[in-house]
């Protein structure tokens, strides 16, 4: 068992209005290239939004990317989002990542 952790940078254009206190917020699902399987983060991950971009950080261990089954779980998917006030600010989009390729270079998001 060894930890890892999984640096998430979310960007956002400045025509979205963030306000004081806003977060960008996301859930880290791992699964293969079409389907997601589990959630290996536990609920919603976030950090304050105050600039662009914010920098989401994930500890998790490493079997919680392995399959309970022969299918080979390789990429990790996400739908981040800025939220102030329990309003969601913009409308979430999927983005998945090679988990081999956010482990080399981070995983760098752009939201609208």
């Amino acid at each position: 068992m060894a930890t890892e952790t999984l640096k998430i940078e979310i960007s956002w254009p400045a025509s979205i209005e963030v306000p004081e206190g806003a977060t960008v917020n996301a859930q880290v699902w791992v699964g293969t290239e079409t389907a997601d399987y589990r959630m290996i983060s536990d609920g919603d991950i976030c950090a304050p939004a105050a600039t662009s971009p914010a920098t989401l950080e994930l500890t998790y261990d490493s079997e919680d990317l392995q399959s309970d089954s022969a299918t080979a779980w390789n990429y990790l998917r996400t739908s981040p989002y800025l939220m102030h006030n329990g309003k969601r600010l913009n409308i979430a989009r999927l983005a998945k990542v090679s988990i081999e390729e956010a482990r080399q270079s981070g995983w760098k998001i752009a939201i609208s």
